[in-house]
């Protein structure tokens, strides 16, 4: 009976070999710091931008982003939960974001660690045998090896030479790299710029009627957005007083420039500005930009019991081609009753047509304000942010009239000047005066030079790496023969011509 003798290289381990766990780091590191996935995770973080300009933003419209959430149930749920109301600070961003900023300092760190031993070390040496290149070429001369070689390194300008004996190596495109490195450093600079401008700058939003100021307080602004560094007491102190709001429009009605001109206070001086679309003014450091206009009529709220309970001018902010505006007044302080809330449209130019009240021309030649109005709750002593030019009307019921079978909403028309009874005996509605206003957005970001920088370099860098050939140049002196061969990136179709212009041939000879 035979005995089957088993050795150590037969018997079987007892766990799977793998690399260990040093190699799986190594491995890792490998893959995050390829320029591969160093370019998907930009097109990541890019493409995480995307619905930061489709969903409301709580920094920058908190009550539109609840309204959003609440409106669409679940889901706006999921997405809050998720981060995509607050992208900037989700931690799925950040992840993206620290993410690529170390995939670019993986690759730059040893990259310019290579160019620079390159660089240090030249032209490498001439391979034994230049016939097997496919850019190869040869020639008879009779200049000595000296005289020859000196000859081919004339040829050679542009290019980094050494000389050997009876050999010549050359090479050029350091240019290149260096391009690709400052295009990755760009990339690099232009992610800490931008984390630092969510952190220094700030952006605020703020409507002024013709005759009013605006100070440069959290308190002015209808909306501000600040980054985690901006203190909110220290914002620079000035003032902006809206003197007259200009717009123009050709024959047909169309607009065709704005202009609103204002008194700056600033540092105990006074100036006169005009500020027109895309033409800002740098107040406080930062830039002041004319981002819309229209209608505010002053309207007079008298309540049933007799007593004011509104004077102000309102703001109607949706406009339209032929600046019929609408928007909302509310009135809480009524002395007695129920609040009070009127969905208002002003049409500039007024005129009845079929029994439909029209405008016919954006200039306020004929102004009327047509509202229907609403009692009950407005929601605003529940303590819950609400945006003022909605008018929620969950807790309200609309003032109606029955017309057939059907109720409508009564609708009381003023013009400039006249008053008119509420419906439903709810005091009256006067229609004192018509103004303009300016919608002025304020930006303050000190990054942004630093930005434009970054931004040249890496299309300079960009340019620079596409443009320059990487290309080595080796030649040999052999008996009065001269063999010269060239390699560089694949597609390139300049190597034969290189090859002939060093060794002083015509291209075509």
């Amino acid at each position: 009976m035979m005995e089957t003798v088993r050795s150590n290289r037969d018997t079987q381990p007892s766990a799977p070999v793998g690399i260990g766990w040093k190699g799986w780091l190594r491995w890792g590191w490998r893959q995050l710091t390829s320029m591969r996935n160093a370019i998907i995770m930009l097109l990541l973080l890019v493409i995480a931008l995307i619905p930061a300009s489709i969903i409301p933003q709580k920094r920058q419209d908190p009550v539109l982003a609840e309204q959003w959430i609440e409106k669409n149930g679940i889901w706006g749920t999921i997405l809050d939960a998720l981060g995509f109301f607050n992208i900037l600070t989700a931690p799925w961003f950040a992840a993206i974001y620290i993410l690529l900023f170390i995939s670019l300092v993986g690759c730059i760190v040893p990259r310019s660690y290579t160019l620079y031993k390159d660089i240090k070390a030249g032209p490498g040496r001439v391979p034994a045998r230049l016939t097997r290149y496919e850019s190869y070429r040869s020639t008879e001369t009779a200049l000595s090896e000296d005289e020859a070689l000196e000859t081919v390194q004339k040829n050679l300008r542009g290019f980094r030479t050494r000389v050997g004996s009876g050999t010549l190596s050359a090479q050029n495109g350091y240019l290149r790299e260096a391009g690709n490195l400052i295009f990755h450093m760009s990339l690099l600079g232009l992610l800490i710029v931008f984390g630092l401008s969510q952190a220094v700058s700030y952006r605020g939003q703020a409507i002024i009627v013709e005759g009013g100021t605006f100070a440069n307080s959290v308190l002015s602004y209808d909306t501000f957005n600040r980054g985690i560094l901006v203190d909110e007491e220290s914002l620079p102190p000035y003032r902006i007083l809206l003197d007259e709001m200009r717009p123009e429009f050709y024959e047909d009605g169309a607009p065709s420039a704005f202009a609103a001109d204002v008194t700056i206070s600033e540092h105990g001086e006074t100036r006169t500005e005009i500020i027109r679309p895309n033409e800002p003014i740098v107040v406080g450091g930062a830039n002041v930009y004319l981002s819309g206009n229209g209608y505010a009529p002053r309207i007079r709220i008298t309540d049933s019991d007799g007593n004011v309970a509104l004077d102000e001018y309102v703001i109607l902010p949706d406009i339209t081609q032929t600046y019929i505006s609408t928007g909302v007044i509310k009135v809480p302080d009524v002395t007695s009753g129920p609040q009070l809330g009127f969905q208002a449209t002003l049409f500039p130019t007024a005129q009845e047509q079929d029994g439909v009240i029209i405008s016919v021309n954006p200039d306020a030649l004929n102004p009327v304000l047509v509202t229907t109005t609403w009692t009950g709750d407005l929601g605003l002593d529940e303590g819950v942010p609400q945006n003022v030019y909605f008018l929620d009307t969950e807790n309200m019921e609309m003032v109606t009239e029955a017309i057939g079978e059907a109720e409508v909403g009564v609708l009381t028309t003023s013009a400039v000047g006249q008053s008119a009874e509420i419906p439903g005996g709810y005091g009256t509605i006067e229609f004192v005066d018509l103004a303009r206003f300016a919608a002025l957005d304020m930006r303050y970001d000190p990054t942004l030079g630093w930005m434009l920088g970054f931004a040249v370099l890496g299309l300079a860098g960009l340019a620079t790496s596409l443009l320059i050939p990487s290309r080595r140049v080796w030649v040999r002196y052999e008996n009065g023969t001269l063999h010269a061969a060239a390699i560089g990136r694949k597609g390139d179709t300049g190597l034969d011509r290189v090859v002939s212009t060093t060794l002083g041939l015509k291209e075509d000879s």
